[in-house]
């Protein structure tokens, strides 16, 4: 696997790089610079290094804007060739010009980053009915969030403004799904996520499962540690899963599972393990939160009846999401869907992680409608 994705990796750079050499000699050519100069050559092989470079820069803001405009360049270099093919005509000078500039590129990736920007702040409300055959002695309402990521997008009376939107429907439980906050979270802001999410009236209660960031463990200077993430979560009345089931209301047994990135340094228990370590009774409604939709199948053979996650962002950024409905990174994307009698929910999230653009699905906390008509 390794040494595939390496392999991909060198023919990725191998192939913006000769786009960027093509590139860069157009628009030289276009303002009628003399390639032949020295200076003009030795410039000629630092942009493409340097624009190449940039492109790669993936986990940056400034990354993310030169991958779509290497994209966008490509692409309109390749229609305006085969329209110029078609037509068999050769195109006036200030067009080639523009063209040679990028400046049809560079619009749109203003336009789609843009758009991003505001996808990743325009919070929705997604809800899913979940039909259950378990005689319950209520319909239960639940609200799902993950993927808060606080610090990156929505933080303060922003999010605060959604936790009183929350409260006002007067949810049954509430269940945050992990990467609440990640590596780079203050210590304050991790506080002030827990406050501002811990502030939401429930009737019985809010519970928590660790997601991969969390734990603060893709830094060597972690601003906090897990123990004080787990102890502010609990400070305010937020209950943290690690591992651990709780039954709400003698209707609902809550299995919370840790997560899978940290197995090998903390251990994982099976849903197996969970189900007798909670003595679950098969009467009640099995519903496993787990931050990674992983082992889906084997949930539903035991009979658990609702599995929801998050993880995914739903691609988050355009074509991710797409690469990953094809290949399956994940065992499921996005979305709601039922199979072998188990109901598996996964939410593309409230945010995002590493940059404040989502231009693929949208910023959600999710709504299950649990029982009733």
């Amino acid at each position: 696997m390794i040494p595939a994705l390496i392999l991909l990796l060198i023919l990725l750079i191998g192939l913006i790089g000769v786009y960027y050499r093509f590139f860069l000699r157009r628009l030289f050519r276009a303002f009628s610079l003399p390639e032949e100069a020295k200076g003009v050559r030795i410039a000629h092989c630092v942009l493409t290094l340097v624009l190449t470079g940039c492109s790669l820069m993936i986990f940056s803001t400034f990354g993310l804007m030169m991958l779509h405009f290497t994209v966008f360049s490509a692409v309109t270099d390749l229609l305006v060739y085969l329209f110029r093919r078609i037509r068999r005509k050769p195109a006036p000078k200030r067009p080639s010009r523009i063209l040679a500039c990028g400046l049809a590129p560079l619009v749109l990736v203003a336009g789609v980053l843009s758009y991003g920007w505001w996808n990743m702040y325009h919070i929705v409300e997604t809800t899913y009915q979940i039909p259950t055959d378990k005689t319950l002695s209520q319909p239960y309402r639940a609200v799902l969030i993950a993927d808060l990521h606080y610090g990156n997008g929505i933080t303060g009376e922003a999010l605060a403004e959604q936790c009183d939107r929350i409260s006002a429907r007067e949810p049954d439980f509430v269940l945050l799904g992990g990467d609440i906050v990640d590596e780079n979270t203050t210590l304050e802001g991790m506080q002030e996520a827990c406050a501002l999410l811990g502030s939401i009236r429930s009737r019985y209660g809010i519970y928590y499962v660790s997601g991969n960031h969390d734990r603060n463990a893709y830094r060597n200077d972690p601003a906090y540690t897990s123990r004080e993430l787990y102890g502010t979560l609990t400070d305010h009345g937020i209950t943290v899963l690690e591992d651990e089931s709780v039954v709400l209301n003698g209707d609902i047994t809550l299995m919370g599972r840790a997560d899978p990135g940290f197995s090998a340094q903390y251990g994982r228990a099976s849903v197996q393990e969970l189900l007798e370590k909670a003595h679950a009774d098969p009467d009640t409604f099995w519903l496993v939160a787990d931050h990674q939709p992983m082992e889906l199948a084997k949930s539903a053979a035991l009979g658990v009846d609702l599995t929801v996650s998050g993880h995914t962002h739903g691609g988050q950024v355009f074509p991710i999401g797409l690469c990953d409905r094809l290949v399956h990174f994940n065992e499921m994307n996005y979305g709601c869907r039922e199979r072998d009698g188990m109901y598996t929910v996964v939410t593309s999230g409230i945010c995002g992680w590493g940059f404040p653009i989502r231009t693929e699905a949208r910023s959600e906390y999710v709504w299950l409608e649990i029982g009733g008509a």
